[in-house]
């Protein structure tokens, strides 16, 4: 073979060893939703649908930006989530990415309608993780996609995006991920606790004007995979002790309803004992929580504190066990420890699939709290 020849032969060779990467596409050719949400109206599904540029995104680096990052929402409908999906195709001038999403929203009429369209849409396309940060909400979720964090900060720092940032500040109602949600569901008698989203403007202003902000005000039950209800912010003050992930939550003990010591305490250390005779079966909460002293505003001496502390504690598991109760939940999660630690039992009580919780089945509740310093306050 001459010369030329092999030399044409190695050209036409290199085309072929690049094919793999002709469908490589540029980070401005494709659309890249961040958050997607799903409602149930009117008997259609609307899936919502949250662009970022991540051009802007990237310019943060350098420094806050002048104007704020813009936000793209998107709106479709269909008799399933999977055609909503597809009307949403029909005006999207680049392709939609699913696996930089960060948040799933749905409403509250899709937890009324059953989970399944939600499987779905989450296992037709396998780009989609199950790290996402799951919310429920009664607010228009295109809103909540709307609202942008301060100093025109990228949207993904928002707690939308971000919960667990302000959970580590004050953990009162824990975010969850996808893969805990549906984790959850699937427990046998295990409530699952579903983060309620909804925006506020009571709180900030941005150049005296009110700025609306997201905050998670309660949480959407489900038990054994139904829906049962939405709960407020202040109908479960007793989740925060019993939950093992809170950080650092807030106590403030009074007198005659004058507050007269704040506490903050943390990392509970729960445990659920259950006291099986025959079919019948009670619990124990055990809770032990340790803490410090923010503030004294009437002087009181260390061992009050921890006892006044220890009882409003068990008041509050008290009043939130009982309000789980009023939408036939167990948020103390009494029936799953006996799955968990007494499974024959769990199988003989429970072969029915009754939801038997009852407050007679809440024995005791033991509080104990520690408190470790006082910073630079002197007890008394």
């Amino acid at each position: 073979m001459s010369g030329w020849k092999k030399l044409t032969s190695i050209y036409l060779i290199f085309p072929l060893l690049l094919t793999g990467c002709w469908d490589i596409k540029n980070i401005q050719d494709v659309n890249y939703l961040t958050s997607i949400g799903i409602d149930y109206v009117e008997g259609q599904y609307v899936v919502y649908g949250q662009l970022l540029d991540f051009s802007d995104v990237a310019k943060m680096e350098s420094g806050k930006p002048l104007q704020p990052i813009p936000v793209w929402v998107g709106q479709g409908m269909g008799d399933t989530t999977l055609s909503a999906v597809n009307d949403l195709y029909h005006t999207s001038e680049m392709r939609i990415f699913y696996g930089q999403i960060i948040t799933v929203v749905v409403s509250e009429n899709v937890l009324k309608k059953g989970l399944k369209e939600i499987d779905e849409l989450r296992h037709r396309y396998y780009e989609m993780r199950y790290t996402p940060w799951f919310f429920g909400t009664t607010e228009p979720i295109d809103q909540i996609f709307a609202v942008t964090p301060f100093f025109n900060l990228s949207p993904l720092m928002s707690l939308l995006h971000q919960p667990q940032e302000s959970y580590k500040q004050e953990s009162v109602i824990a975010p969850i991920t996808s893969r805990e949600f549906v984790s959850d569901i699937h427990e046998p008698g295990k409530a699952t606790l579903l983060p309620s989203l909804s925006i506020s403007d009571r709180h900030w202003k941005k150049g005296g004007d009110p700025h609306s902000m997201l905050e998670m005000d309660g949480v959407f039950v489900l038990q054994d995979g139904k829906y049962r209800g939405r709960l407020t912010r202040e109908n479960i003050p007793g989740l925060r002790w019993v939950e093992p992930q809170t950080q650092r939550s807030p106590l403030i003990l009074r007198s005659g309803g004058k507050p007269q010591v704040a506490l903050s305490l943390e990392n509970p250390k729960v445990k659920i004992i259950p006291h099986v005779k025959g079919k019948e079966v009670t619990y124990t909460v055990d809770v032990k929580l340790s803490g410090n002293v923010s503030e004294i505003i009437q002087p009181m001496s260390e061992r009050l504190m921890e006892e006044k502390a220890a009882e409003l504690v068990q008041n509050e598991i008290k009043r939130t066990f009982e309000k789980g109760l009023e939408i036939h939940s167990d948020l103390l999660q009494l029936e799953h420890a006996l799955y968990r630690q007494k499974n024959k039992d769990w199988k003989k009580i429970y072969a029915e699939r009754d939801f038997k919780i009852t407050t007679e089945s809440l024995q005791e509740i033991k509080v104990s709290v520690k408190l470790n310093n006082a910073g630079k306050l002197k007890l008394p």
